[in-house]
């Protein structure tokens, strides 16, 4: 026995658990649980062979939020009461015993949260709500709102016989209700399937009426939801005032029905509202982007011009290519498909609507680099029986892709007889916003865009991109412009930053053999082999967070003169420097980076502890690029390959003070110049690829630091740490690159791509090195951080003396 008021009769907690329920008999006190596995992601499975087991108001009588486990129900549930959870579960669920919550308000039979997988396989039976106080009674239930999602699968029976009660309910874009049973449906205004917030309904089954109660809805379709009728299934609704379709709370053209099966609808008191107003004989126009659409008076012709001159290769598509056998409601409206057919629903006009619509896809456009179809014949006759038989109901007609329009010609009836449909060209929807950089930017971008469609053969990779963006619909107007943003080429927003910072690497590698690694010949020869990595991170909008990782080869000959630490000196050496990308499709860049300079060093005593250094160098590189980007939900990507070069001057002035037999301290102050140049990016393969303009960059970067350096000699080798911070500031043009680009293989015009934000208030960086040598050979080890760019450091290092 159970107490009430939040009490619990068996609580677990724990990893790989089997909680078995062979109990007899079983009490649950009211707002109570009977059985609770409060573990996540736990795997434990509870299984319950009880009989049978009553409960009273607000119980719960199996209750888990373990994703990994799983609930067996073996036990019928059965309600007195009102407001009972029977099974309310993550995880995987299997109810096998019937569960009659017919008596009471607002009892749900299962719950699946989570993400979880909740299955019927016995009989469920259901009462009536308080619909005013939102306590709905629901058979089998997933999700909630937006913020949660499930999955529940009927394979038995649910009985709604309460009013306003629901048989399959689910919410959120990833919850899913499917029925392969049988759902009656004999309360006034009961639901056969809710599904809200962007969720998904199958049914495979049968979801019908029974009795003689009104109002009964099938399906109940809210905020973007999608219903799929398998072939063989049913919706049969006989019920005065009752819908097949409902919809609630969502604009016209976000709701989609695909009907394989049948979907009926009968009722001597069903209702049609509003006076049919068909538009035959009237003239019709559609226009955007310089192409019309024109039905002209009296006939049953539409005429397409693009800026006034008339098209002449359109693509005429009049019979199905196969049959897919399916009807897509929208809106309550048909979706036809212009490429293998449909079926549209039976009893439409059972619906009880003012209006309805056709939606037009453009699955022709997949088969066909045609901008420009008209659709007639064996395509439309469906839709024409069932608009002709659906009296009384005011039609419109679109197309149902965003970046297409749609113009019928219409009979007396309002019946279609010809459907033409054209592609918006892009630069329609360039906007006049000053994005990335100007306001021509976009509309540049969208015109190369516009001018590569048609150039690739139907089954190209290319050809595929532009039927992703066919297919966006005209509510996802976010997946056109995110889909072109992709396309932009942000990742050579910064790209001479990314070129000055593998500079930087060979630099630092110099600067250690030269000031870490003493020795006391007068000619020797430093030569170290290198990996790092490093991070950069911004909240610039338009530029891409990097990892790079780095390996090398770094040499360092000095000649120094009878003085000490005068002398001059040559330095060589290679990196090779890999970015990876934290975009979506995860582009990466590949830059080999080969640098020689002469230094110069000047003593302004007689121990070398005041030093003056200059140093100078050229370097030549060799990049690739491999851009991927998103484009609706795959994948596209285009390569390339660039050459740089450039040339940089050091100079650099330090004093080093000795605190002890092995601590050091060096203060220094530092100027680096630096030119690079970036010759022009052709991105050679690929989809939309891009030609990027030659650029160039100059760094002028003063730094002022100070290393605390700790030696130690142990035998024969030498132990060295050295703890340094600094403060540079770029007063340069490194960052902001301001590079321009267009797609390549047309005629548009050039756009910017919004670089870096220079950043004036400089970088404060962190490094530690750690080494260890023999005066011949040594071994290093180094991290550091940037606050500019968040940047992490780290890397290793083998270093021979000769």
């Amino acid at each position: 026995t159970v107490g009430a008021n939040d009490a619990v009769g068996v609580y677990s907690v724990g990893f790989g658990q089997t909680i078995t329920n062979n109990a007899t008999n079983i009490n649950i006190g009211d707002s109570s649980y009977g059985f609770v596995n409060k573990q996540t992601a736990g795997g434990n499975t509870f299984i319950s062979n009880t009989p049978s087991v009553t409960v009273g108001n607000d119980v719960v009588y199996a209750y888990s939020t373990d994703t990994k486990g799983s609930v067996n129900n073996k036990t019928t549930l059965t309600s007195t009461g009102s407001g009972n959870y029977g099974l309310y579960s993550a995880g995987n669920v299997t109810n096998k015993a019937n569960i009659n919550f017919g008596s009471g308000i607002g009892n749900v039979g299962v719950y699946s949260v989570l993400g979880g997988t909740a299955i019927n396989n016995a009989t469920i039976t259901i009462g009536a709500s308080d619909a005013a106080n939102e306590k709905f009674g629901i058979g089998m239930a997933a999700g909630y709102k937006s913020s949660d999602s499930g999955h529940i699968i009927n394979s038995g029976i649910i009985n709604v016989t309460g009013k306003d009660s629901i048989g399959l309910y689910a919410s959120g874009k990833n919850s899913t209700a499917t029925n392969k049973g049988t759902i009656n449906l004999s309360g006034e205004k009961s639901v056969g399937m809710y599904l809200d917030n962007g969720a998904t309904g199958i049914n495979e089954g049968i979801i019908k009426s029974t009795g003689s109660a009104q109002g009964i809805k099938g399906i109940v379709l809210s905020n973007n939801s999608k219903l799929i009728n398998r072939a063989g299934a049913k919706i049969n609704i006989n019920s005065d005032g009752g819908y097949g379709i409902f919809r609630v709370n969502t604009p016209d053209a976000n709701v989609t029905v695909v009907n394989y099966g049948d979907i009926t609808v009968s009722g001597t008191d069903a209702k049609v509202d509003g006076e049919f107003d068909p538009t035959g004989g009237k003239e019709l126009e559609k226009t955007a982007g310089g192409v019309t659409l024109k039905a002209p008076r009296g006939t049953n012709d539409i005429n397409i011009t693009v800026n006034g001159k008339p098209v002449t290769d359109v693509k005429h598509i009049t019979t199905p290519v196969g049959n897919r056998g399916e009807a897509l409601l929208s809106s309550l409206g048909m979706y036809v498909d212009t490429l293998r057919g449909t079926n549209p629903i039976k009893g439409l006009s059972k619906l009880s609507v003012k209006k309805a619509e056709l939606l037009y896809g453009v699955e022709a456009a997949q088969s066909s680099n045609s901008k420009y179809f008209e659709i007639s014949g064996a395509i439309l006759k469906p839709y024409q029986d069932a608009v002709r038989n659906a009296q009384g109901i005011k039609w419109s007609h679109s197309s149902a892709s965003f970046t297409w329009m749609a113009l019928p010609t219409v009979d007396s009836s309002g019946i279609p007889l010809k459907v033409a449909m054209a592609k918006i060209p892009y630069t329609e929807f360039a906007g006049n916003e000053a994005t990335p950089v100007d306001k021509k930017d976009t509309y540049n971008f969208l015109d190369g865009l516009e001018q590569r469609y048609g150039v690739e053969a139907v089954g190209s990779r290319e050809k595929e991109l532009f039927n992703k963006l066919n297919g966006i619909g005209n509510n996802e107007a976010t997946l056109f412009y995110q889909a072109t943003d992709e396309m932009m080429g942000h990742q050579y927003a910064n790209v001479q930053q990314r070129i000055n910072a593998t500079s930087k690497v060979l630099d630092k590698e110099f600067d250690y053999l030269r000031s870490e690694w003493q020795t006391a010949s007068k000619d020797s020869n430093k030569v170290k082999v290198f990996g790092t990595r490093g991070e950069y991170k911004t909240d610039t909008a338009g530029v891409i967070d990097y990892k790079n990782y780095a390996y090398g080869v770094a040499y360092v000959h000095e000649d120094e003169d009878i003085k000490l630490g005068k002398g001059i000196g040559w330095y060589a050496g290679i990196v090779h420097n890999t970015f990876k990308f934290k975009d979506i499709g995860k582009s990466k860049e590949e830059q080999l980076q080969g640098k020689v300079g002469l230094l110069k060093s000047v003593p302004f005593d007689h121990n070398n502890s005041l030093n003056w250094t200059i140093s100078g160098d050229i370097f030549v590189g060799y990049n690739r690029m491999h851009r991927k980007y998103l484009v609706v939900d795959d994948v596209f990507n285009a390569k390339a390959r660039y050459h740089i070069y450039g040339i940089g001057v050091k100079n650099e002035i330090g004093k080093n003070f000795r605190l002890s037999e092995d601590f050091s301290l060096r203060p220094y102050a530092a100027l680096k110049l630096e030119y690079g140049r970036v010759g022009k990016i052709r991105e050679r393969s690929g989809e939309i690829r891009l030609n990027v303009k030659h650029n160039d960059y100059f760094s002028v970067s003063p730094e002022v630091g100070a290393e605390l350096a700790f030696k130690h000699f142990v035998n024969r080798k030498t132990i060295r740490v050295g703890l340094g911070v600094a403060y540079e500031n770029e007063l340069g043009r490194v960052a902001k690159g301001k590079n321009k680009a267009r797609v390549a293989h047309t005629n548009a015009d050039w756009f910017n791509i919004r670089g870096e934000k220079e950043d004036r208030r400089g970088n404060v960086k962190f490094d530690l090195n750690v080494g260890v040598d023999n005066q011949r050979v040594g071994v290093t080890a180094n991290a550091g951080y940037d606050t500019k760019g968040h940047n992490v450091r780290g890397g290793l290092g083998l270093r021979v003396i000769f």
